[in-house]
């Protein structure tokens, strides 16, 4: 049965209406360009450890996708009118409708990328399953987020490790998974999603969680983008700082021992999604796609700091003008990812190699082609067909009574939709 319409329903829904008629949040558009670039810069960019001024992508291992992360939290939030659900009604079950066709709409989009000839890891498959976890997190409050994503963040790598030491899954180093993943079957691909993968739900829904927290704040005030800048800051120097203490301190030499011949580093930077499960010393790293509680913490930080000063750029209108090339790209970041994933496999094989050259051109072609479609065709295609796709079964979840249910709320469209 569905609860009656009543005072408190009828409240809800206006201030819904009202945050969809809100102008759109553009420092999250580029906060979300910036994520996009980031992965640019890792997919076609120079080998970060071939050392020179190549050495500054490394600035954007796993914080690129982390922010990435954490925006799908943000645009979740968005989607669903900011304020936290109440109860069970038809509202409620339309935006669920939306989230979960969204999410399912995403796995086989990411398994068929992912199945491409670009030696990318496509994020895009495990993006379907966070939306499927986080969904009961809607009627969560921003305190309760904040403190589930702590939590998270403490206990996900630890579950982690534990499970992938005493299950027969080996270590893995590289896992998205493709449509050969789903003849396996479907308990092989939830292991690769939530575990194994390379971007696994067990390790990254913190990200999410604490995007979800972001969304649910009054993101167009000052003091609160300045608060982002600080505990981003704040965040970043425990994760970083905290995990260079210990491993200097306690656990450098042990780990040290474990890989010899090897180097450490080479050992870290030589698998993405995990650490190795054989010492718990591994755990006090915070190298890149290691997820750690120290690698977590930090890249929540970066993130947090990111989307505080993208959201300060665009207050003057003057940067509003500078930056809108970025926020056009932010506006339709499915668009550009599938696209580029595209480019590459037909246009630019790996054997061709990544260099500096390549990727300014990737970063003018791309802000250039999307600042030409939004100021024309406005939403991106990806993005107006997965909206089409969700919204209308939305509608028909609502009923006739009202349009809240597709709730195209500010800055919803992005990599997540």
């Amino acid at each position: 049965m569905w609860a009656k319409t009543g005072p408190r329903a009828a409240s809800r829904a206006g201030e819904r209406r009202a945050a969809r008629r809100a102008d759109r949040i553009v420092g999250v558009d580029v906060a979300r360009a910036l994520a996009v670039l980031g992965m640019f810069a890792s997919h076609v960019g120079p080998d970060p450890y071939d050392g020179g001024v190549d050495t500054l992508i490394q600035g954007v291992t796993g914080r690129a996708s982390a922010l990435f992360a954490l925006l799908a939290g943000v645009s979740l939030v968005l989607m669903s009118g900011r304020a936290p659900l109440r109860g069970w009604d038809r509202g409620n079950a339309a935006v669920l409708t939306r989230v979960l066709i969204r999410a399912v709409a995403l796995l086989p989009l990411g398994m068929w990328l992912a199945d491409l000839d670009t030696g990318v890891l496509v994020i895009l498959a495990f993006y379907g399953l966070y939306f499927m976890l986080a969904w009961p997190a809607l009627w969560l409050g921003t305190r309760t987020l904040v403190w589930v994503a702590a939590g998270w963040a403490l206990l996900g790598p630890i579950a982690s490790f534990l499970l992938r030491r005493v299950g027969d899954t080996g270590d893995v180093r590289y896992a998205a998974p493709g449509f050969a993943d789903w003849r396996q079957g479907p308990g092989h691909m939830f292991e690769t999603l939530f575990l194994t993968g390379s971007y696994p739900a067990i390790t990254w829904m913190p990200f999410v969680l604490a995007g979800m927290a972001v969304g649910r704040l009054r993101l167009g005030e000052l003091r609160v983008q300045r608060a982002l800048v600080g505990i981003g800051t704040a965040l970043a120097v425990l994760g970083y700082g905290g995990s260079w203490v210990v491993v200097r301190l306690f656990t450098g030499d042990r780990l040290a021992r474990i890989t010899e011949p090897d180097r450490v580093s080479d050992v870290i930077h030589g698998r993405v999604g995990s650490v190795p499960v054989s010492d718990p010393a591994w755990l006090t790293v915070a190298e890149g796609h290691t997820g750690t509680p120290f690698e977590i913490v930090g890249a929540i930080g970066v993130a947090l700091g990111l989307v505080g000063l993208a959201l300060l750029a665009c207050r003057p209108w003057l940067g509003r003008i500078v930056l809108d090339p970025l926020v056009s790209v932010g506006a339709m970041a499915l668009t550009v990812y599938t696209a580029h994933l595209i480019v590459i496999d037909r246009w630019f094989p790996l054997a061709s190699g990544e260099t500096w050259r390549r990727l300014i051109g990737f970063f003018v072609v791309t802000m250039l082609l999307c600042w030409a479609w939004r100021h024309t065709l406005r939403k991106g295609p990806m993005e107006a067909a997965l909206h089409l796709l969700s919204a209308l079964p939305a509608r028909w979840v609502r009923g006739a009574a009202g349009g809240a249910s597709a709730r195209p709320v500010a800055a919803s469209d992005g990599p997540v939709r």
